[in-house]
């Protein structure tokens, strides 16, 4: 078994690098991720690792949580794993997704980056490290959305259909 990251209010290499590695594994399994962000709780100040994918509305959080213990129980017996108690996964509509989709701040400066203490699209965010967003990949799910439930509203409404 895999030891277990110790995560406190102070974001460290260890978190950074776990979190690294977990992203790319879920890559490899195929989970769709278009956001991947270490986010500090400013209550609790204690760090989440938030997963965001499509996926996650598609197959329900409880399946991408499994996801993510699969790929936990399959590491290396000395590498250091999070914790599900510190992994949020999330919809591709999350507030802090959204946030920084509409921040003025270039894709090139939110990637891989640590963007603390900042009022993002009209959210606070207290700290937060942000290893990637995949703007294809969140406007490509936006249109589906927005083509599915038009979709549903012609089928309830069909004289709106024709």
């Amino acid at each position: 078994m895999a030891k277990e990251l110790f995560i406190t209010q102070w974001f460290s290499n260890e978190m950074r690098i776990a979190g690294e590695n977990l992203i790319k594994r879920l890559d490899e399994s195929g989970a769709q991720v278009v956001a991947a962000f270490w986010l500090l709780d400013s209550e609790e100040k204690t760090w989440e690792l938030t997963i965001v994918s499509p996926l996650v509305k598609t197959e329900g959080p409880k399946n991408y949580y499994k996801r993510i213990n699969d790929i936990d129980e399959s590491v290396n017996p000395a590498e250091e794993i999070i914790s599900l108690h510190h992994i949020r996964v999330a919809k591709p509509n999350n507030r802090i997704v959204k946030a920084l989709k509409n921040s003025v701040l270039e894709d090139s400066m939110l990637a891989n980056n640590r963007l603390g203490q900042n009022m993002l699209g009209g959210v606070y965010i207290e700290d937060i490290y942000l290893y990637r967003m995949d703007w294809k990949l969140l406007e490509d799910n936006a249109k589906n959305i927005i083509n599915s439930n038009s979709s549903l509203y012609l089928k309830k409404t069909p004289a709106l259909a024709q």
